[in-house]
């Protein structure tokens, strides 16, 4: 796997230790995973939140045409 950004900004995930890594390996593969892991609930908090915002805007708009459609009667 490449050392690059995925297309959401997600680091690479790391690679997991061979049977005969050491326990320092280990460790630190561990720690790697969990911050991988946060990294992923963040992009998926970001991608939810925009969905949300989106929706938000859209039902904005509509009301607002709905109201001036209301108002022309």
């Amino acid at each position: 796997m490449s050392n690059t950004m995925s297309n959401f900004g997600l680091p690479p995930k790391p690679p997991m230790p061979g049977p005969n890594a050491s326990d320092q390996e280990r460790f630190t593969y561990q720690q790697a995973m969990q911050d991988y892991q946060f990294a992923r609930q963040q992009v998926l908090n970001l991608i939810t939140q925009e969905g949300v915002t989106k929706s938000n805007l859209q039902k904005t708009a509509h009301d607002a045409m709905m109201q001036m459609i209301n108002n022309l009667r």
